[in-house]
């Protein structure tokens, strides 16, 4: 059985530093950014909420194996 992979960033500079600092999965990658699942909760938004971001608002780690989830 092949284990599917997540990656996970860091949510930084949106909605005015609301949800700075917060760590997100990546669902999608759109022509004009990404679509993330919140994995922690800070008001109004609650963990399992969608976003879309622009590519400067997520931030991925540069090697995909030091947060992967599922691993």
């Amino acid at each position: 059985m092949v284990t599917k992979t997540h990656i996970v960033g860091t949510i930084t500079g949106v909605f005015d530093a609301t949800l700075d600092g917060i760590s997100a999965r990546l669902l999608r990658r759109t022509r004009v950014g990404y679509m993330v699942e919140l994995l922690e909760s800070k008001h109004p938004f609650e963990k399992g909420d969608i976003v879309h971001l622009s590519p400067a608002e997520f931030l991925m780690p540069h090697d995909n194996t030091a947060l992967r989830e599922g691993t």
